[in-house]
């Protein structure tokens, strides 16, 4: 049992539907890689059997969410060292890794396949690193699990970290004019909360939802250079400059819905 409430702790989901406006809303995200031999649809076929664990710990209020997102058709860069995400989100940072150890023995006594559950998901895979974020800025959810999502990861300098987020706070206002527009569906800004080093990939995640791959390359152009001028009094020339000052993108990766507590 003692096994099986660590790992329920190391895998985790989301999605930004389960955003409320007026409560913190925190994600822990987890990050899979595939042990040599196995495939993403075996890990895919394991998360399944997960989601009833994750069903149960929404309804006890654990969490709001749970998800799994994996690399679409393996798009990734080199520095891409994982082959799918999950993600958690709770309001309450003091739960959302909490297992109850008799919430498992009662989901074991009603499914015992569930006793090998943990023993099955670590020959398939194991979770390489978690980080938790706080949703600082987002757009709302567009409730489309067939979207395809651009997650990065931006770091910054400490000098320059308060005036980046308060650049991405000006910046949603440019989103909501791409939503509106049709170029996107949704979007999120997430401060990492641990590890607390800014030695990782960076501080800061955001997610990005579009309808389908063709939304990628969409211009987006007209939104950006009014929504510069409107919102932040910037020429585009200086919108970018700004940017590039402010933060470096250290990690994109598209990933697609696979499984979790919202279907």
């Amino acid at each position: 049992m003692k096994k099986l409430t660590l790992l329920f702790l190391a895998i985790f989901a989301i999605t930004a539907s389960t955003f409320a406006q007026n409560k913190p809303i925190y994600i822990n995200i987890a990050f899979h890689k595939l042990k040599p031999g196995h495939t993403i649809d075996e890990a895919m076929a394991i998360e399944k059997r997960w989601k009833i664990v994750h069903q149960k710990r929404k309804s006890l209020g654990l969490i709001t969410g749970w998800a799994v997102y994996p690399i679409l058709n393996q798009y990734k860069s080199e520095s891409v060292d994982y082959d799918y995400v999950s993600m958690n989100a709770s309001e309450d940072l003091n739960k959302i890794t909490q297992y109850p150890a008799d919430m498992g023995a009662s989901l074991i006594k009603e499914d015992p396949s569930l006793f090998t559950l943990v023993d099955d998901t670590e020959k398939v895979q194991f979770v390489s690193r978690n980080i938790i974020t706080k949703a600082l800025e987002y757009t709302g959810s567009s409730n489309d699990m067939n979207s395809v999502v651009l997650m990065e990861t931006m770091k910054t300098s400490t000098a320059n970290y308060f005036a980046y987020v308060d650049f991405e706070k000006q910046v949603k206002s440019i989103h909501m004019d791409r939503i509106k527009a049709g170029n996107i569906q949704e979007w999120a800004f997430w401060q990492h909360l641990a590890p607390m080093s800014d030695d990782g990939k960076g501080q800061f995640t955001a997610v990005t939802f579009y309808k389908d791959l063709a939304k990628l390359d969409e211009d987006s152009t007209e939104s950006y250079v009014n929504g510069a001028k409107k919102y932040m009094n910037l020429t585009p020339d200086q919108y970018l400059k700004k940017a590039d000052s402010l933060r470096k993108i250290n990690q994109a990766v598209l990933l697609k819905y696979a499984v979790g507590t919202f279907n």
